[in-house]
Order: C-alpha cells, then structure tokens, then sequence
C-alpha cells in the first residue's frame, strides 16, 4: 500500500545491484519449487495499462512469474509473514535473511501478522525498505483469544502512530476475538467497527478493515454472522481483508461474496486447502462444513478454484493479494520416530511457489450478457 518500490525487482533489473551476492540457498529453493497454473481465457479486461501483463512465448512456468504472465499486478502480490514466522529464529533466517528472500522470489510487499519480532515498527520499515517491499498492513491486535485491545482508547492511539511509523494507508485487525457469536454481538461489532474506522480516518487513514476466519461464518437461522458485518458497517469507514480460505473452508463461496461488491474486499488472503478425512484441521462448528477436515496448502496445490473466484473481480489492480499457508512453518521432525512433517518442503518453498503461481495465474473473461 505504500512504500518506494512499485513493481518486484526481476533477475535482470536487480543483477547490477546484487553482483555481489553469492547465490542464496533461497534462490536455489525457488528454482526447485513449482505450481500448475489453469488454464484461462486472458487477458483480463480490468487491468489497467500500467499493470497489463506482458506473456512471454513458450513456457508461461519456466520464468518463476518474472516474466508478468499473468492477469494480477505484480506489484500487489505478498504474503502474510505468519506464512514464514518460522524463518525468523536467530538460528534460521532472522528477519533480515527473510525479507531477503521475499525480495529474491519476486514479493512486493507483505503483511505482518501482529508483531515484529522483537523489534520496533521503525525497524522493521528500515528493513522492509533496505529490500524494497513495501509493507501492505499489519494485524493490530493480540494473536489469542483475549478481548480486542481496539476496544480501548489508548490502545487505538498506540496502534495509529505504530501505523503512521509503518507507512500504511489503512488499519485493521485480524480476529472477531471473543465477540458472542449471536446477532447481538455481531450487531455491537459491527458498530464498533464504525466507531474504529472513522476515528481511523480521522486520523489520516484511508479505512479500518477486519480479516476473518471460518467462524465468523457459523450459521443463525440459516444465515452467517459475517453477512450482519457486511450490512451493517459504513463502506467509506469499514474494508474486509477476505481470507479466501476460511470462507470456503467455513462453507460459503468467496465467488459469490467478492461478486456482490469487489470494491468492499481491498485485501485477499490467498490460502488454498485440501479437504481430507484425515486431515489436521477441522471446519468450526455451527459452520455450513463443520466437522470437514483438511489440510493447508500452496496456493495452486488445493481445492480452491483460483481462476473461477478471481473472475469475480471488476479490476485486480483495486486489491492486494497476500500468500498464507498457516501451516507452512512445520517442516521439521523432533526424530526419526516423529510423525511426516504437515510442510516438508518448508515455508520458504511456500513462499516461491506463491509468489510464483499468482504471478502466472490467468483471470478467465467474465461471460457478458
């Protein structure tokens, strides 16, 4: 959302600055990694002239989504940090060795997951900077099951001038916490979210928005919480940042929410799963799936039909698209005895392959009546 860069560095504009870097094994990593890509009809109307695609002959994978195959704007595509959280350790990447390789496979910007690694919101800025990527929004908020700490005055003026410090145009907040899943308490959040997003431009930013999970979707006489959200908020005031996996996971269709009004979703968290019997995770209950199980995976490698739910958009360059694999940390084993790894091949493949299968996705044309 703001930042210096507006386009991803590509291995030829960025070889002069790095001739001395050594080859990484980040890089070797993204060499390694793959997607499929569906097949579309291309190219999407909506882009605008500065962000159209340019396809390169041949072999659409063989540039790892340099080459702007596809119908998405390079320079919205980024990931969630809580996707590489595991890369952070002192004895793995730290932060500057992650933003590194988030620069290295093409990212343009990120969003953080709530904090910053035991640094300061300066720091991280200096750091995202240093790398060229921009910050795209952060989750202001505890990452358990506590109350809001928006509800408190203090704490919002906290959060806005960490905001400001970060360079971002808009505020949100990752969870609905401990609000009571009942149309009264959907209808209280949907006023405080009111009250948080005017005060947000208020102070000189664009809109407060709410990520959700599959929960927000449980079912009251038939129909989903999230949908009192929706109805009940000032757009002017109040964006969704649509986590494009819990609520498919939850039962609904993101297609079908994102057709109804493009403009109310800036933000996509691109999250694919595989629905399995045996899978790890299980869909919340009082959701249209609860007791499915699945597991996460790369964006490209699930269930999810990315080409079908991104024809609901009327311009890609309108919204940002964030890569999160919430299990993609867990690719190691304590021995030999322990269980297969949930994510062998880690989350720094996670991360390449991402990047590299929205670069080439393919938005198939909207059929006109």
């Amino acid at each position: 959302m703001n930042g210096r860069r507006t386009t991803p560095q590509t291995p030829q504009a960025s070889q002069g600055a790095q001739a001395s870097r050594t080859t990484t094994r980040r890089r070797l990593l993204g060499a390694a990694g793959g997607a499929a890509v569906a097949g579309a009809l291309g190219p999407f109307p909506g882009v605008a002239a500065a962000d159209a695609p340019h396809r390169p002959a041949g072999d659409r994978n063989a540039d790892y989504g340099f080459g702007r195959g596809g119908d998405l704007p390079l320079s919205h595509i980024g990931i969630q940090l809580f996707t590489v959280r595991d890369l952070f350790a002192d004895n793995e990447l730290d932060m500057p060795g992650t933003f590194e390789m988030l620069a290295d496979a093409g990212y343009a910007e990120f969003e953080i997951g709530g904090d910053y690694d035991g640094r300061t919101p300066a720091q991280v800025r200096k750091l995202a900077d240093a790398h060229g990527l921009k910050i795209a929004g952060n989750h202001f908020g505890p990452r358990n099951m506590v109350q809001n700490i928006w509800y408190d005055p203090e704490e919002r003026a906290r959060i806005y001038e960490e905001a400001h410090t970060l360079g971002l145009k808009a505020v949100g907040t990752g969870h609905s916490y401990t609000a009571p899943r009942t149309v009264d308490g959907y209808k209280r959040m949907a006023a405080a979210f009111n009250e948080w997003g005017g005060e947000a431009v208020r102070n000189g930013f664009d809109y407060f928005y709410f990520h959700n999970h599959d929960v927000e979707f449980t079912l009251v006489d038939g129909e989903p919480l999230y949908d009192i959200l929706l109805e009940e908020t000032d757009p002017r005031y109040v964006k969704f940042e649509l986590d494009l996996g819990w609520i498919e996971i939850s039962g609904q269709s993101a297609y079908d929410y994102i057709s109804r009004d493009p403009e109310r979703f800036p933000l996509f968290h691109v999250k694919d799963i595989r629905w399995d019997p045996n899978g790890n995770r299980v869909a919340q209950p009082g959701t249209a799936n609860a007791g499915k199980r699945f597991f996460f995976t790369d964006p490209g490698k699930g269930d999810l039909d990315w080409p079908k739910i991104f024809t609901a958009l009327k311009n890609p360059a309108h919204h940002h698209f964030l890569v999160e694999h919430d299990d993609a940390g867990n690719d190691e084993t304590a021995d030999a005895t322990s269980p297969r790894p949930l994510n062998p091949a880690g989350s720094a493949n996670t991360a390449w392959t991402g990047r590299k299968y929205l670069a080439n996705l393919e938005i198939p044309r909207r059929k006109r009546n």
